[in-house]
């Protein structure tokens, strides 16, 4: 055959000879069937059933896939979703499965919900994702669910009691989040958090403790623990015996807590419950962000300082520190427990965040971090940035004796929502004035206060007399940033 035969058979040739093909030469139907499957597997469920439809020998492929994740649109398409769940429980080989996540609304429909559960959770589920809303009747797991030991990881959000049954193993499962559940009792909460002796994080967010009295979280190598609880301004209408409704302060739980290999803790709430915290040294990171709730009672403030309190006595080995300005205000109202907070020696990296208004300089519990914190390197002031009114500012003896970091250790500031106003501009002078070995000080300011021509015009007058304020430490840059 001569070269030019060649070349008019390859003009010729077939342009979809190479399709399906990579450079190897191997075209996705040559796969097997195990590797066609992971591929199915790693698409959206719909899209998974729909490559039936591609041929002959896809027609069943999908139905082995491995992970299904079925999310309920708007509510029009209720019966679509239904309709889809149902078929999916039929064709479906559940006993693949590895990974299950469900959302939808219960509604009336607890029995079918129960049906779903008890087909798509096999054994030998890994990882197990379960949205629930609007469930009038409690729901039913399967009993093999609570013994499964291949489980791994667990997030279950439902705004209902949790029914567990009385034995509970999750041997293997590492990551636990339960968001909105109401618990049960106290032996179901105690045996559920001692049957998890592989637990490495727990979320509980917004979890109604109304029917437990108290609860020990102790797991070996738990690492991570994050709480959330935010009361709403009408749980107290909920009456004291109300299992599924908003929690009753005055229904307390007692939450004790055994963090001997606890790296990081999270705390964000409203102090609904109350928190022991015991053999947590190894914690080098912690967050403590509480929220006004109710400052007309003259009690709350008190209450709330010595749950801080006793966190903060608990968190003393922490590297980074993460609190809110009311929990720092809410100890100041205790002022008999400022002597007692302790020494931070490993504390390198402190935020202090506010509310709407900056953060006030002179706040005493503040000041007492600082002073007890000898090593600290980075202090971050979020959400309203600091303040100082004159009248401090004018007395040389607010930082009395002054924290040694000033002196040692601090090298960088960073201060937040910048709007310019005296009390902030005196705050950065007085850090300048006492920071000595601080290294560079960053005021962010949001883009959006200075977009007008004016407001962008002031904003280079403030930086030309910042700029200007006298520096204990001579290298110390200034630098301005929009955020």
């Amino acid at each position: 055959m001569d070269a030019s035969s060649l070349i008019s058979n390859k003009k010729h040739r077939n342009p979809h000879d190479r399709e399906g093909k990579n450079e190897s030469g191997i075209r996705i139907c040559d796969l097997p069937d195990p590797i066609l499957q992971l591929i199915i597997s790693s698409l959206p469920t719909k899209e998974a059933v729909r490559t039936s439809v591609l041929s002959k020998r896809w027609e069943y492929l999908w139905m082995g896939i491995s992970k299904i994740k079925l999310r309920e649109g708007a509510p029009e398409k209720r019966q679509q979703f239904v309709d889809f769940v149902r078929r999916l429980l039929v064709d479906c080989d559940c006993s693949n499965l590895t990974k299950f996540s469900l959302s939808c609304k219960v509604g009336d429909g607890a029995s079918e919900v129960n049906e779903w559960l008890r087909g798509f959770i096999n054994p030998q589920i890994q990882e197990l994702n379960l949205s629930f809303e609007g469930i009038e009747e409690p729901l039913v797991f399967p009993d093999h669910l609570f013994a499964c030991a291949t489980l791994t990881k667990f997030e279950l959000s439902m705004q209902h009691i949790f029914k567990l049954p009385s034995s509970i193993l999750f041997e293997s499962l590492r990551i636990l989040s339960l968001v909105y559940i109401t618990f049960p009792d106290y032996s179901s909460t105690q045996r559920l958090f001692s049957g998890c002796p592989s637990l490495e994080e727990l979320s509980l967010v917004n979890c109604n403790w109304v029917n437990v009295e108290s609860v020990c979280i102790s797991s070996p190598v738990l690492q991570k623990l994050m709480i959330t609880e935010w009361r709403e301004e009408d749980d107290d209408k909920f009456d004291e015996d109300d299992d599924i409704g908003g929690q009753n302060v005055s229904n307390c739980c007692n939450v004790v807590i055994v963090g001997t290999n606890l790296k990081s803790f999270s705390y964000d709430g409203h102090f609904c419950n109350d928190y022991f915290l015991y053999s947590s040294t190894s914690v080098i990171n912690a967050s403590i962000e509480v929220h006004a709730l109710d400052f007309s009672d003259e009690d709350w403030e008190s209450d709330v300082g010595y749950s801080v309190f006793k966190l903060l006595k608990a968190l003393s080995n922490v590297e980074r520190l993460s609190i809110s300005e009311i929990a720092l205000l809410a100890i100041d109202s205790t002022a008999s427990l400022l002597g007692y907070l302790p020494l931070f020696c490993n504390l390198a990296e402190l935020e202090v965040s506010g509310a709407a208004s900056p953060i006030r300089l002179s706040c005493e519990a503040m000041l007492t971090i600082l002073r007890n914190s000898p090593c600290l390197q980075v202090v971050h002031f979020h959400m309203g940035g600091v303040s100082l009114p004159k009248n401090c500012a004018n007395n040389n003896h607010i930082m009395d004796p002054l924290p040694v970091c000033f002196k040692t250790n601090l090298k960088t500031i960073k201060i937040y929502c910048f709007s310019g106003s005296d009390d902030e501009l005196n705050a950065i002078k007085f850090l300048l004035q006492e920071a000595s070995v601080l290294d560079k000080i960053y005021i962010y300011c949001s883009s959006f206060e200075f977009d007008s021509p004016a407001e962008s015009k002031r904003l280079k007058k403030l930086y030309k007399q910042i700029v200007r304020f006298p520096r204990e430490s001579m290298d110390c840059k200034i630098i301005l940033k929009y955020f």
